[in-house]
């Protein structure tokens, strides 16, 4: 199966039309030593949270895909937001075989014909004539498959109301009739109504990156559409949480970000949570995210929304799907890229992060066959962290992309510490977008306006070939211990590449580790058993 360009961003567009050259970070790359790091093991400091959230379903969304809702159990999936499932979950969308959106996504002829097919035969509500009081005017068994999965994934739905990349963006003719329908899937999944299930499906997401390639009206339509809609899954139930509106370009002021959250607060509009966007395509900073989390924080909280959630719901390393970039997109440099952004994302101002994307479609964490990329290692490696809920500081990190993580386990016989090695090359490539999608763009947009996050332009790497750890103040006091390391690079896929034992209550670790790379360490009492 051919696999190019991908779905659920738009960031990409915009980075392609303003850069004209290969970007370039300055930094040194000499690597003249290693890495002091220290972690007191008695001094709790808060809990490890868990945001190991995915775009993508576990079960396949077109044919020649794996199930792999054993891989997203191994991987520790919290949460799956069910954006670009290309037609389940959603009530309206209608591809075309033509659309140069969809032949991007999907170049391959009779592949693309197939996902047509399919997705248009899998809405949930595919005759807009129909009643929405009426069970028979629903198609929920496509829909209900893809649920049942993530249920079965162990993680929670997170439900994107819209439609896929590649569907059609013109407003639907009648809100309330929408909103009318939206309640009654809602009344489905979490109250049984047409045979349905009690999901108890909290979050509910309206539209994606509205500001882009998703919508075709006007703000004040998108504002009119979200407050009915909201309205109506509140009237099912107020303690559903619902909010938007995905934005795409998160750090530019307009209508979609301030415009938006304006007139929620003005008419009172449910607003339990904004979600927003960010691709790191023309930095490669690992600290993106955790810098637009403050930003996005600030303006909510300047317009009394502090109770209001801030959900990063589709982040990446880059959202550039092309095949030139497949090996870099599931390389260990994207690896490493991940491992940092976790573990910044741990002091961020985010409450959930939802990865684009985590299935074997379009940039995906796994092959076809369901094995492991790097990236999807790294997710693993940080599932493995929560076994080990209780956070400890590390000394000795920094925010441009040496970043580590420390805890240990409730019970005291197990400290864990991840260290992700990550380096910000020096040259970034620009995205050209074909002509038959330039022509796609909305014409409102204004490229000169647009304010994207000012790149750190003064980085400088020292003391990153490896690191000497200090660990003391031992949970099980003097008492014999192991020592294991595994170890994700060129060459290792989260392998244990040592195992030793000690005693004492400290223990120093120094080996080299080189960018782009991570290593999980795991010291075990050693009565506590095997790991």
């Amino acid at each position: 199966m051919k696999k190019r360009l991908g779905a659920g961003c738009w960031s990409f567009l915009f980075c392609a039309i303003l850069s004209s050259s290969p970007l370039a970070v300055a930094q040194n790359a000499a690597n003249s030593g290693f890495r002091s790091l220290h972690v007191d093991a008695s001094k709790v400091t808060g809990e490890i949270r868990s945001l190991q959230g995915l775009n993508g379903p576990p079960s396949p969304v077109m044919a020649g895909l794996p199930n792999l809702e054993k891989q997203y159990r191994q991987l520790h999936v919290n949460q799956i937001r069910t954006h670009d499932v290309m037609g389940p979950t959603e009530i309206d969308s209608h591809f075309e075989l033509k659309d140069p959106l969809l032949a991007w996504l999907i170049p391959d002829d009779a592949q693309r014909a197939g996902v047509v097919k399919v997705g248009n035969a899998g809405i949930i509500f595919p005759d807009w004539s129909a009643d929405p009081e009426k069970p028979e005017s629903y198609n929920f068994g496509p829909s209900d498959k893809v649920i049942a999965a993530i249920k079965a994934s162990g993680a929670e739905v997170y439900y994107r109301i819209g439609r896929s990349w590649g569907a059609q963006i013109d407003p639907p003719h009648d809100f309330d009739k929408y909103a009318d329908v939206v309640k009654h899937i809602a009344m489905h999944y979490n109250q049984g109504w047409d045979n349905g299930l009690h999901d108890n499906i909290r979050y509910w997401e309206f539209w994606n990156e509205p500001e882009a390639l998703f919508w075709g009206g006007t703000p004040e339509q998108f504002y009119s559409f979200y407050e009915k809609t909201a309205r109506a899954l509140k009237s099912v139930d107020p303690a559903l949480k619902v909010g938007g509106d995905a934005i795409a370009l998160s750090y530019n002021p307009g209508p979609y970000r301030e415009g938006f959250l304006d007139y929620c607060v003005a008419h009172k509009v449910p607003l339990d949570f904004y979600s927003w966007h960010t691709y790191a395509d023309r930095s490669a900073d690992p600290y993106d995210g955790a810098r637009i989390g403050k930003n996005i924080r600030e303006i909510l909280d300047a317009r009394g929304l502090t109770k209001t959630e801030s959900i990063l719901s589709e982040w990446n390393l880059t959202p550039d799907f092309t095949d030139a970039e497949r090996d870099r997109l599931r390389g260990v440099g994207n690896a490493a890229f991940i491992g940092a952004a976790l573990t910044y994302f741990q002091d961020s101002a985010i409450d959930h992060a939802d990865f684009y994307r985590g299935d074997a479609a379009w940039m995906g964490l796994f092959a076809l066959d369901g094995s492991y990329f790097k990236t999807a290692y790294t997710f693993k490696a940080m599932g493995e962290m929560l076994a080990t809920p209780q956070r400890l500081a590390v000394e000795g990190t920094d925010t441009l992309g040496f970043a580590a993580l420390a805890g240990r386990s409730a019970s005291k016989d197990t400290v864990q510490i991840l260290i992700s090695n990550y380096v910000i090359p020096t040259h970034l490539h620009a995205m050209e977008m074909p002509p038959e999608v330039a022509k796609t763009l909305p014409p409102t947009l204004d490229f000169s306006k647009i304010r994207s996050l000012p790149r750190r332009t003064d980085i400088v790497y020292r003391d990153n070939a490896g690191y000497n750890l200090t660990i003391d103040n031992l949970p099980w006091g003097k008492n014999a211990f192991s020592v294991k390391r595994y170890r994700i690079d060129k060459n290792n896929n989260l392998d244990l590449v040592e195992e030793k034992s000690g005693s004492g209550g400290s223990v120093n670790l120094s080996n080299a580790l080189a960018p782009d790379s991570l290593e999980l360490i795991v010291l075990q009492k050693a009565s506590a058993g095997k790991k």
